[in-house]
């Protein structure tokens, strides 16, 4: 029967409509229409430690130009992470560290940005402080220029880097092509001022600055000015602004965020061109409006496998949500602790491109991860990965149904030889009040190493009115999801 066990994370306002959940795994659909399935689900990425040289939280990165070196900013310290031994099919690259200098801060976001040719990268914290690291000497020194004003965001367009200033309407420039060491012109600046809100947050897109406030978002250019290099683009208007500052990326063709408005509710969306589209589901946008503090959330994108995704945390609610864009699907990313078996935030707290890994910052413990796929864990911690499907009644006659056999076809048989994972077990239970109780867990063999034929049953399910099933499997293996089958008799 169609009983929906592909499907993504979807808990309705009432679970008797709808209780479905999705963490670590993600939804495919196959581009062929004699493909086995249409629909899998596939695990997302595990994490591989590649470098731990930091102390505290990552805050952010930015690769420099050549793509040879990468900056990290890690508690108040500033690293440059370079490649030692190139990665091969087996092994992810060796990664080397040196400190080059530290801000005064040690917690929060902090924006990079470099000027190309100019060669110096410049960071921002949101303080009154900002810092110049200077590429060819490799030191890093504080900003003194009296007309800078500090900024959430630092971007660059056309030559010139661009700044806001926090708690207001203003925006403003370094000097063309800055040195780092020519002084700010203080008349320099402008103002966000079609709408009174303030100016909450700013990135550049295809040679364009979005300045989003509050309420209201504007599109500037470079339009050549004299006494000012930029201006509104005229017509564009949105209103709509923004519910969390770091919340903003580029994504795909466009922009995603976290938004707000004066009607009252957050909902993430992504840009089309001048248009705004709302990508977060009603059960997502229920569950973000729940949480006691969004302001805090904080979002970069990346692809694989022809899959791009919007990953945004919400630190405070201790959650992460992902949409993945390909298959218009939400899931859950979030990291396991094994000692109290709970879930938690996905241990990423950004994310940086470097020499063709995509690698991301722990929000705690300084570490740099590799994110991959042929990875099953968290840096040695568990990867769960839970599956909570649709409602499996009869909607004619609702009559009680009989559940015969539950089959999922997994890649068995690819787990180790020895060790954990070398026995590997699908973790299934049910439940037939909507979620409220549940039944007592079921150990399945997805198969053990060259076992490739192995199939996941389980037998002689009982019988319920109306039924929820919940498979998990956090043994470090393989846990792509070919298709599952579920035969029921009334």
């Amino acid at each position: 029967m169609d009983w929906g066990f592909v499907g993504d994370a979807y808990a309705a306002a009432n679970p008797d409509q709808d209780a479905q959940e999705l963490i670590n795994w993600f939804p495919e659909q196959s581009q062929r229409e004699k493909s086995k399935e249409q629909w899998t689900l596939l695990g997302c990425p595990g994490l591989q430690q590649v470098a731990a040289m930091f102390a505290g939280e990552v805050r952010g990165a930015w690769v420099l130009p050549g793509g040879a070196t990468c900056l990290w900013v890690s508690g108040s310290s500033v690293y440059l992470l370079s490649v030692i031994t190139a990665a091969t099919s087996t092994a992810f690259p060796a990664y080397s560290a040196a400190l080059v200098g530290t801000i005064a801060s040690s917690t929060g976001q902090v924006g990079i940005r470099d000027n190309g040719t100019g060669g110096i990268a410049v960071l921002v914290d949101g303080t009154a402080a900002g810092y110049v690291y200077t590429i060819s000497s490799k030191t890093l020194k504080a900003i003194s220029d009296p007309a800078f004003y500090g900024s959430d965001r630092v971007l660059f367009v056309d030559g010139w880097l661009v700044f806001n200033k926090p708690g207001t309407q203003t925006f403003y420039t370094s000097p063309l092509y800055w040195d780092g060491v020519k002084s700010f012109d203080a008349t320099y600046f402008a103002l966000k001022d079609s709408s009174t809100d303030n100016l909450i947050t700013m990135i550049e897109s295809l040679r364009e600055i979005w300045l989003v406030g509050e309420r209201t978002t504007e599109v500037w250019y470079d339009a050549g000015n004299q006494f000012f290099p930029f201006s509104r683009l005229q017509g564009v208007t949105l209103q709509i602004g923004t519910a969390a500052k770091h919340s903003i990326t580029r994504f795909d063709t466009g922009l995603a965020w976290l938004a707000s408005s004066e009607r009252g509710q957050n909902l993430v969306v992504m840009t089309e061109g001048y248009q705004v589209k709302v990508i977060s589901s009603e059960a997502v946008a229920q569950a973000i409006n729940g949480y006691p503090v969004v302001s805090d959330a904080i979002a970069y994108s990346y692809s694989e496998g022809g899959h791009t995704f919007y990953v945004i945390t919400f630190p405070t609610a201790d959650v992460t949500w992902v949409y993945d864009k390909t298959a218009d699907r939400w899931h859950k990313r979030l990291s396991f602790d094994a000692t109290t078996g709970l879930f938690h935030r996905h241990r990423s707290n950004c994310y940086v491109n470097f020499q063709n890994q995509r690698l991301v910052g722990d929000y705690a413990n300084g570490q740099i991860y590799a994110l991959s796929r042929n990875v099953y864990t968290d840096n040695g911690a568990p990867l769960v990965t839970v599956r909570r499907t649709a409602h499996v009644w009869d909607g004619e006659m609702r009559e009680r149904l009989f559940h015969n056999t539950l089959q999922v076809q997994l890649r068995s048989g690819q787990g180790p030889l020895t060790g954990q994972g070398a026995n590997p077990q699908l973790m299934l239970r049910w439940s037939d009040d909507s979620g409220q109780t549940w039944s007592n867990q079921r150990q399945v063999a997805i198969g053990q190493t060259g076992a490739t034929k192995q199939r996941a049953i389980a037998r002689r399910l009982g019988a319920a009115r109306d039924r929820i099933y919940e498979v998990s499997i956090s043994d470090p293996v393989c846990r792509d999801v070919i298709g599952a089958s579920l035969q029921v008799s009334q």
